[in-house]
Formats: structure tokens, C-alpha cells, sequence
């Protein structure tokens, strides 16, 4: 069993499947990038909403696995939120203003404007990276990157390599136990796990540079690094739902400034 979800499936008609996925990641590190430029938490808090807005009406993805997929990453933002609320250095200032004095702990205006921009950037980063990589497939994405943008061949489906390799890592992971298990050398115990920890780490490492190598044999028998111009199987070309998602994305970005602007 691989240690990595599962694709998501598209599984209805969806606008965000109509564009190429090099689109997609303009528009999501346009928004990144706005969401990053301030301290003001509206300015992500508009574009979250935007991002959840084309998720549910433009991604096909399905709602209730996109949901189940974001649930741990909601939930890591709302503990780093949770630490810095604790940890920000207005709390020792006397003369901030609080929100909430309760005991040893003083919550003040500036730590929760810093708690609540983190969780909602965070949440974005999540919605966003779903938004990018779920309404298509990889070897698709990796294409659109390979004619759009011209990204090397080799770099670009090497890429792709990696990713469709990286299961493999957990049946490896697996195996190393098993062979300890059968040779009697099993760690019992979370002290003698930890401390066999690191024989079956080398183990993988040594797996996995052998398979790369193996990897990067194949790729350059089939000539991708041959140093000449290759076709294309699967063509990509933008369109007018390009421009569009473009164009609306980039729009929502002014938008989001334009809040964050405003006393």
C-alpha cells in the first residue's frame, strides 16, 4: 500500500478542466504571491474564498474527497495559527491592546491579525496546490510545461518519472521489514525502532539510487536527451478559456489588494 493518496478524479464537467494546467499554476502563484505581499489577513481571506468558490463550481473535483484530502492541512494551519497566537511578541508588550486576557494568557489585537493571516495563507497554499494538480493528470501537466513554457524534456518528464516511482518507496519501506522480520531482527519496541530506524533509511536510500539510475538508462535510450527538437503525442494549446480563467484570476488578486487597502 502506497503512503500517497491516490489521484482525484474528475467526476463532472468542470471550466478549470478546459484550460492547460500551466494556466492554472499563473493564476494560483499570482494569488500566492498577493497573499504574501501584506500582513492583512482580508487579503487572503478574499482569495480563500475565490479558491473555494472555483473549487466547488469549476475544479469537477469531487466536493466530499477534495474535503477529506485539504482536512489534514485545514487543521495543521489552525495549530500553526494556534502557536503563534501564543508565541507573537506583541503578547509582551503592555501596551498593546487585548482581545482576551485569561490568566497567563494575553491575546492581543496584533497576534491575532498574524494567527488568522497564517491559517487563512496556509488554507490558500492547500485550495490553491488542488486547483493546480487535481482537475488534471500528471503526465498532462507535465506536457503543458514541456510546450508552453518550454521546459527541458528531460527535467519536465524526469520530473514526472519521480512521481510515478515515488509509491514504490513505501512497498520498499515494507519489504525492509519483512526481511528483518523473517531474519529475527525485528525491532520490538519504540527504542529499538528508532534506533533501526536508520539501517532501514540507508536500505531505501540505496533502493532508490538504483532505481533512478535504472530510470535515467531508459530515459536516455529513448533519446530524451538527444539535443533535438521532439513532437508531441498529446498537443496543448491555449484558448479563449485561458484568457478568461487568466484574466478572472488576475482580477481577484487586484480585488484582494484593493481590500487589503482599505482602512
Amino acid at each position: 500500500m502506497s503512503f500517497l493518496p491516490a489521484p482525484l478524479e474528475p467526476v463532472r464537467p468542470g471550466l478549470l478542466r478546459e484550460v492547460a494546467p500551466v494556466t492554472r499554476l499563473v493564476v494560483a502563484a499570482a494569488w500566492l504571491l498577493v497573499a504574501f505581499a501584506g500582513v492583512d489577513p482580508r487579503v487572503p481571506a478574499v482569495l480563500l474564498v475565490a479558491a473555494v468558490a472555483a473549487l466547488v463550481a469549476l475544479s469537477g473535483l469531487p466536493l466530499r474527497a477534495s474535503l477529506r484530502r485539504l482536512a489534514p492541512l485545514v487543521l495543521a494551519a489552525g495549530g500553526l495559527a494556534l502557536l503563534t497566537l501564543l508565541l507573537h511578541p506583541s503578547r509582551s508588550d503592555p501596551a498593546a491592546a487585548a482581545i482576551v486576557d485569561i490568566g497567563p494568557v494575553r491575546v492581543t489585537t496584533a497576534a491575532a491579525a498574524a494567527a488568522l493571516a497564517l491559517a487563512l495563507r496556509l488554507a490558500l497554499i492547500a485550495v490553491a496546490s488542488l486547483l493546480v494538480f487535481g482537475p488534471s493528470d500528471p503526465t498532462t501537466f507535465a506536457d503543458s510545461l514541456v510546450q508552453q513554457w518550454r521546459i527541458p524534456d528531460r527535467f519536465a518528464y524526469g520530473t514526472l518519472a519521480a512521481l510515478r516511482i515515488a509509491p514504490f518507496l513505501a512497498a520498499d519501506w515494507s519489504s525492509t521489514r519483512a526481511v528483518r522480520r523473517l531474519r529475527g531482527i525485528e525491532a520490538r519496541g519504540p527504542s529499538a525502532a528508532i534506533a533501526a530506524a536508520g539501517g532501514r533509511l540507508m536500505t531505501l536510500l540505496v533502493s532508490a539510487v538504483r532505481r533512478g539510475e535504472r530510470m535515467a538508462l531508459a530515459m536516455d535510450a529513448r533519446g530524451f536527451d538527444a539535443g533535438r527538437r521532439r513532437t508531441h503525442y498529446r498537443p496543448i494549446r491555449l484558448g479563449i478559456r485561458d484568457v478568461l480563467v487568466l484574466a478572472a484570476g488576475l482580477i481577484v488578486a487586484v480585488a484582494a489588494l484593493w481590500v487589503g487597502a482599505r482602512p
